[in-house]
């Protein structure tokens, strides 16, 4: 590590080649420089380096330049006599740039969560506060862990940044976290007593309505929301309330899925599934291929243009060929895509496969329920024998958020459920549906659940009923039942 002669040269180079330049200072979020918002100048021998916004102003002396890569340049930097630090300039539109401000501003939240914990808790220790992942216990670094200790007695945090992507997964996080820590801290003699979630003020909702289902004789939980001066509040799970959803009306026959829709020259295999909005949907082993609707037809994977029905009868040909469970070419995108829609496709077809009691029709698939902006999509919704509506959820590969997805349908489910709207808007036609709270059914490979599974359904309240049913892994060729585990029982 030596000085650099031309220090100044490398620095403004470096931000006038640079897309979105920003500088990296360890604790503070990334600051982005513009043309207007930084300078470089010389003092006492030293090159200082000044950039602002309009919430904070930061002056570092650039003593020599520790590491230069194409996307970023790290400096040793002055702070105090005889103290040094490090500072980075980064490229934030190069590769790599965007995990770089991510991991600034996760550090900068860390260091601001530790002051906002030393506040609250004057008379606890924080310990163990990080934002590394942590594969074999399953923690992601998109939140904030760590724990407080005050004497034998000890209470797990975990937090969601300000830009976190999804702070409804902190609930299922801190439960992990909550479990391994009891664990861990049980065999020194440290009680864990309590976890605490905290989530930014205003993104709060999903995150309430699941921490509400958390079960208070087995894990004493509290959601804590914060602000941007970081003022916090304890909400009340009473008042967490139904997630704001609509059902759209059903236009779909009395027996949904009862008739196959006729289309000259498709192959036997291609199943024609009716869809809520009155369309037909066409699939060739649960891969969407073509749409069908007031006489018109369109056809294409994603988006869908119109088309001819040879041209439909063509491009099934083409997917029938290549997308089959005998198939050469398993690597082929054909083959590939949306595998839980071919495991969708196989539960359609076998349901008492999969739960005795279930009804062959009518099966919903992804019936949309809307919660403002966001779309939630139930992969099945069936009805059994007594009447009691079923939401199955699908998985080809370990998910540990399964339990949660799940439940934020059964949510909307129960909602319209005991708002009578499945009736009012034609869904289950000629079917008494019952009151009884829905069940939840979880079905995946039997070595597709993930290790945290039955940690987090133990977690939640007894009386949201669990089924996990594990397939075997040639479920494409034939779906056999592995497994069927009630709750939070182990294999």
């Amino acid at each position: 590590m030596q000085s650099e002669p031309g220090l100044r040269s490398v620095v403004e180079r470096f931000i006038a080649a640079a897309a979105q330049p920003a500088v990296l200072d360890p604790g503070e979020e990334p600051l982005a420089l513009a043309d207007q918002n930084w300078e470089v100048s010389e003092w006492n021998g030293r090159l200082i380096l000044q950039a602002w916004d309009a919430n904070r102003n930061l002056v570092r002396k650039i003593v020599a330049i520790k590491e230069q890569r194409r996307e970023r340049i790290s400096f040793v930097t002055e702070r105090f006599p005889k103290s040094e630090g490090e500072m980075q300039l980064a490229d934030l539109a190069a590769a790599g740039g965007l995990e770089l401000r991510r991991k600034s501003s996760r550090i900068a939240f860390r260091d601001r969560f530790r002051l906002l914990l030393a506040r609250e808790f004057p008379d606890w220790r924080a310990e163990d506060l990080s934002t590394d992942a942590n594969l074999e216990q399953s923690l992601s670094p998109a939140y904030v862990r760590g724990y407080l200790r005050n004497h034998s007695f000890g209470m797990a945090v975990i937090a969601a940044p300000p830009d976190a992507l999804d702070c409804s997964a902190v609930v299922p996080f801190g439960l992990i976290w909550l479990n391994y820590l009891r664990t861990r801290e049980q065999a020194r003699g440290f009680a864990i007593t309590r976890l605490l979630l905290y989530v930014p003020v205003q993104r709060e909702h999903a995150a309430v309505a699941r921490a509400a289902l958390i079960d208070p004789k087995v894990v004493d939980c509290q959601l804590i929301v914060y602000d941007n001066r970081d003022s916090t509040g304890a909400v009340d799970f009473a008042d967490a309330g139904n997630l704001e959803s609509k059902l759209p009306p059903c236009r779909r026959p009395l027996e949904p899925n009862a008739e196959p829709m006729d289309i000259c020259g498709l192959p036997d295999t291609v199943n024609a599934v009716e869809q809520s909005d009155g369309s037909v949907s066409l699939r060739l082993h649960g891969l969407e291929f073509g749409r069908a609707a007031g006489g018109r037809i369109s056809c294409g994977i994603g988006r869908k243009r119109p088309c001819s029905a040879v041209t439909l009868a063509a491009m099934a040909a083409e997917i029938g060929r290549l997308r089959h469970d005998a198939a050469e070419d398993r690597q082929h995108p054909l083959y590939s895509l949306c595998p839980e829609g071919w495991l969708e496709a196989q539960v359609r077809a076998n349901p008492r496969t999969v739960d005795a009691s279930l009804r062959t029709s009518p099966i919903y698939g992804q019936v949309p329920v809307f919660s403002g902006p966001d779309r939630g999509v139930i992969d099945l919704l069936g009805i059994d024998d007594t009447g009691r509506l079923t939401v199955i959820e699908l998985k080809t590969t370990a998910d540990l958020q399964l339990p949660f997805q799940a439940l934020d349908y059964w949510l909307r489910v129960r909602k319209h459920l005991a708002a009578g709207d499945f009736e009012r808007l034609g869904y289950f036609q000629g079917i008494a549906i019952s009151r009884e709270t829905p069940r939840i059914l979880l079905v995946a490979p039997s070595l597709e659940f993930h290790s945290t599974t039955e940690t987090i359904i133990g977690s939640v309240l007894p009386e949201i009923e669990f089924t996990r049913i594990g397939v075997s892994a040639n479920w494409r060729t034939e779906l056999n039942v592995m497994f069927r585990l009630r709750g939070a029982e182990r294999p």
